[in-house]
């Protein structure tokens, strides 16, 4: 009996080595994929901290490529043969090209690691959508393309990001030009469901179409369908992956309808309630007594910016519309100028040699008298707008600069004077 109760106590202190041997051997194998978890977002930080600096690397130089060829287009209009302003045609859509794909890798990224935010304010939609129309009415009018939109009444607003719709429907609109054949249609348009507090953005063409097999290479990154027109427009291939990802992120999607030789429809679709419109209004308002309470402004603007070649182009565009620039190259010189000179305007870059922009920004914001100077922020990082607010910045200008953002920001400050 003696016998028999050690060998049972024999097993079981043998069981119990084993299971504290699979549980050390557990525990190892947790602590290696803790160390292989950090590893990887490291690695993560590292590649996202490197697609910033690579971003905006190359939209420095890209701002000033692009704001010159705007400013040689303009100013030598009258003189130029028609050989020389499709160079500068080409030269500006290589441009933009490339900026898209910089932007599309950099919101793939952001959207992938859970970076991107978005900023929902209320968005009127009629003018969102003449923006939308106006990006692609050039290339439209090249094709010799019917343009049409058509919105359902009782759509006036949505709650969304502004700027992430826009992109989106940018994206849609822009390919449905680009596989239409000349002389066809494309068009937008609105609808709400009240019923299922939904909007959508149809972008429809009658277009080369969409073969049923190929629907599920749509919106995956880096994948072009080969059609008769594909080989024609270059692309990423991120275009359709993004902007699905957006409409998700959203809380809505982007649905396909298509028929090889027929055309395509892609339908955005986005919550949207009818009490949004109120929102606008309300907006409208605020915005109509600020303006009306504006005090004048010194028609001066103070460029800080320490790349000469952006200082070169923002100048000369500048200077070519009458609007006086004073010039600063770091931090602590963009503090004194303003603080002498009172511009009416302030363009600040982010990335200042001695003191950083929103450093600059944050201390003029602590001194009464510029509590209320307009600045606007000249950035290379997208989607960042948060941050730059809360730094007290009033617009933001992302690289290369939209001179037509540009322009519209002068007018809201100087045409009253």
């Amino acid at each position: 009996m003696p016998t028999t109760t050690s060998t049972t106590l024999e097993q079981l202190q043998d069981r119990l080595d084993s299971l504290h041997a699979q549980l050390v051997e557990q525990q190892q194998r947790i602590a290696e994929l803790e160390a292989a978890n950090r590893d990887l977002e490291n690695a993560s930080r590292i590649k996202d901290d490197l697609l910033s600096t690579i971003g905006h690397e190359l939209r420095t130089p890209l701002n000033a490529m692009l704001s010159l060829v705007h400013i040689l287009q303009e100013q030598l209009d009258g003189v130029l043969t028609e050989r020389q302003r499709e160079s500068f045609r080409v030269i500006e859509a290589s441009g933009q090209h490339l900026l898209e794909l910089i932007n599309e890798i950099l919101d793939l990224s952001k959207l992938q690691a859970g970076k991107m935010r978005l900023k929902i304010e209320s968005v009127e939609v009629e003018p969102l959508c003449a923006e939308v129309i106006d990006l692609v009415r050039r290339l439209a009018e090249q094709k010799r393309l019917q343009i049409s939109v058509q919105r359902d009444e009782r759509v006036g607003a949505i709650q969304a990001d502004r700027l992430r719709v826009k992109q989106i429907l940018v994206n849609l609109l822009s390919n449905a030009v680009k596989f239409t054949p000349e002389g066809g249609s494309v068009g937008v348009e609105i609808l709400g469901a009240p019923e299922r507090e939904q909007v959508q953005f149809v972008v429809w063409d009658t277009g080369v179409g969409i073969a049923e097999e190929d629907m599920p290479l749509l919106f995956k990154p880096f994948v072009q369908i080969d059609n008769e027109l594909s080989q024609q427009n270059v692309g990423s291939g991120l275009g359709l992956a993004l902007s699905q990802r957006l409409a998700r992120q959203h809380g809505g999607d982007i649905l396909v309808e298509s028929k090889p030789g027929v055309g395509s429809r892609f339908t955005l679709e986005l919550p949207w309630k009818p009490s949004d419109v109120s929102a606008v209004a309300v907006a409208a308002e605020k915005q109509a007594a600020v303006q009306a309470s504006a005090p004048q402004r010194r028609r001066l603007v103070l460029l800080a910016e320490d790349n000469e070649a952006n200082v070169y182009a923002l100048s000369e565009y500048l200077s070519m519309y009458g609007v006086p620039v004073v010039v600063a190259r770091t931090g602590p010189e963009a503090l004194d100028l303003t603080i002498r000179e009172r511009p009416g305007l302030v363009l600040m870059d982010i990335n200042l040699p001695r003191l950083d922009g929103l450093e600059v920004i944050r201390r003029l914001r602590a001194v009464d008298q510029f509590v209320d100077l307009p600045i606007a922020v000249i950035t290379a990082l997208s989607g960042d707008n948060e941050r730059l607010r809360q730094s007290g910045a009033n617009h933001f200008l992302n690289k290369p600069i939209d001179l037509a953002e540009l322009d519209r920001l002068l007018d809201q400050y100087f045409t009253q004077q």
